[in-house]
């Protein structure tokens, strides 16, 4: 796995990397807006089928409700009833001749001011006699049973069901009320809705075609169902719900009438979830499409790169295998960057073949140098032997002041020829005093040297020959030669810190303007009378050289009264700048 994620080739790794650049993107975005949008078009279908079931609901309680209220006026408590018990109970065939056309003229009139009513007739259960129909009715008619969908006292709700008009045929919501008369209680009132009521209600959903509906009574039994085959009327609503759900592949969603009764739509998954897949096959499309134009564009940024690249390590092959000729270049629409690459390297074959040739032509001037150096090697011991033979033979000849100025020069030059860069602060320190010895016979005026340091520091290193270029400038430069003041001259080695410590060369001569101060700390050469642009520069390169960063130099003079030069180096312990 890991070798596939992370290859040893640039090649295979531009491949992966770009084909990861193409895909993450995708499949995070891709994640995102599926969630997203999923989640929004599931939300829409079920709002969409809840405020049509919701319609529908309140549809069929508005009619159940104008069943209940148009059926109020024709029982015995209402204008209608009364007069229907006085033509029960009256004798007299006049009045009952009155009394038949005022009813039946009354039962016109409340279906024609309610255009959502159908068949109304009363229905005496021990002879069977149909009074005042509205219109035809049924032979095999049975007002109690029909479709139960919710009973309340004496008043029972049914549907819906098929019309008892044989003209009609369509399904239609019908009320069976019971008329209570005081010496009677066979008188029931059977009044439904009209004959299209109940399909417009039903169809009015446009939003899901394949959408079924069927009613659960206040038994939990589904009453009437427009699926017979998946939701059979009669069978237990818990039982049609685990069925619907596992086998059936349906999603349910039903709402409770505020008279007891159920409605519930039963959506299939395909056209429920049919927006959905429609656009999961768009954003496949698209996806697939995005994918193909990412990697287009990945295997272009692959031959942007990875060929130039190519062509360049051939080249680096052929140098490598000393062909030194003109390589080939590349092709002319590569990208600027690589062609400059390109042109550096055609000038460093360039210059490598140069500098082959300079190899070749500084080998003689080469074995010239260590010839010299070995010349180099030898002087030194040659002058050492030298003094040495001097000084015997002026300690022969009784003359002791020149045996010890040849001894004090003798080791002078041990020293400042001597091995390494490094040296202990006490060699620096004795190898100035032989040098303050020399210088004292050398000039013809008085000065004092006068040395200071702490014996802690003894060990500390610091650069060979570091000290007597700045007393040999106060000496040479600095000092009041001509003035009868006797000159001084202050060397100090203190600690500063725990990690640096100071050298310092204090002096009362002539000292220097400011002027000349910031040009020696700046670099620059000073061209005046304390003469100290070659002392300076040496002793500045050594620090350089030997304490880049770590240490500083510090001018402070007054003219006409002196001059003090600081030093600040690390504190380094000549074994460890040994091993350095």
């Amino acid at each position: 796995m890991k070798g596939l994620l992370f290859p040893k080739t640039l090649k295979n790794r531009l491949i992966v990397l770009l084909l990861l650049c193409s895909l993450f993107p995708l499949v995070v975005i891709g994640s995102i807006t599926h969630t997203s949008m999923y989640e929004m078009l599931k939300n829409k279908a079920e709002k969409g089928i809840m405020n049509n079931l919701h319609n529908v609901r309140l549809s069929f309680e508005n009619t159940l409700s104008q069943l209940n209220h148009a059926s109020q006026q024709l029982v015995f408590e209402g204008r209608i009833g009364n007069k229907l018990n006085n033509y029960l109970t009256t004798e007299n065939l006049f009045e009952k001749k009155q009394l038949y056309q005022e009813i039946e003229s009354e039962i016109s009139l409340i279906h024609f001011t309610n255009p959502s009513l159908g068949l109304i007739f009363y229905y005496q259960t021990d002879t069977d006699e149909i009074l005042f129909k509205n219109s035809h009715i049924r032979e095999d008619f049975n007002i109690f049973n029909l479709p139960l969908l919710a009973e309340q006292l004496t008043l029972t709700y049914y549907g819906p069901h098929f019309s008892l008009n044989p003209l009609d045929g369509y399904k239609v919501l019908s009320v069976v009320r019971k008329v209570e008369f005081p010496h009677r209680d066979d008188v029931y009132l059977y009044m439904e809705t009209d004959f299209k009521l109940t399909d417009r209600i039903l169809n009015a959903d446009d939003l899901l075609k394949d959408t079924f509906y069927f009613f659960v009574d206040n038994n939990n039994r589904i009453a009437y169902s427009e699926n017979q085959d998946d939701f059979p009327a009669g069978r237990l609503m818990t039982d049609t719900l685990e069925d619907a759900r596992k086998d059936k592949g349906y999603y349910l969603f039903e709402e409770l009438s505020n008279q007891s009764w159920r409605i519930v739509a039963a959506v299939s998954k395909q056209t429920y979830e049919k927006e959905i897949n429609q656009w999961i096959n768009k954003f496949v499309f698209f996806a697939a499409l995005s994918l193909v134009v990412s990697c287009l564009l990945a295997f272009m940024i692959w031959r942007m790169i990875y060929s130039p690249l190519l062509h360049l390590q051939k080249n680096i092959r052929r140098l490598k295998n000393g062909r030194m000729t003109e390589l080939p270049g590349l092709k002319k629409d590569v990208a600027r960057e690589f062609a400059e690459i390109h042109q550096e390297f055609s000038a460093m074959r360039v210059r490598i073949d140069e500098l082959i040739r300079d190899i070749d032509e500084n080998a003689e001037i080469k074995r010239q140098l260590e010839i010299e150096n070995l010349l180099y090697k030898i002087n030194p011991h040659f002058i050492h032997n030298t003094l040495d033979t001097i000084r015997w033979l002026a300690r022969v000849n009784g003359q002791e002041e020149t045996d010890r100025l040849v001894s004090t020069l003798n080791r002078l030059l041990h020293y400042n020829l001597g091995k390494g860069q490094l040296a202990p602060i006490e060699e620096e320190i004795a190898a100035l005093k032989n040098y303050v010895t020399l210088q004292g016979v050398r000039y013809n005026f008085q000065f004092d040297v006068q040395i200071q340091a702490d014996d802690e520091l003894m060990r500390m290193s610091v650069p060979r020959f570091i000290l007597q270029p700045l007393v040999e400038n106060s000496i040479s430069h600095g000092l009041k030669t001509k003035s009868s003041e006797q000159g001084v001259i202050e060397v100090f080695v203190r600690k500063e810190s725990s990690t640096h410590f100071t050298m310092g060369v204090r002096d009362n001569g002539y000292g220097m303007t400011e002027e000349e101060v910031s040009r020696m700390l700046s670099g620059e050469s000073v061209a005046s009378r304390t003469g100290m642009g070659i002392g300076w520069k040496y002793v500045r390169r050594l620090l350089e050289l030997n304490f880049p960063g770590t240490s500083s130099m510090d001018i402070q003079s007054i003219l006409g009264q002196g001059t003090l030069i600081t030093l600040t180096l690390p504190m380094i312990e000549q074994e460890e700048a040994t091993l350095c």
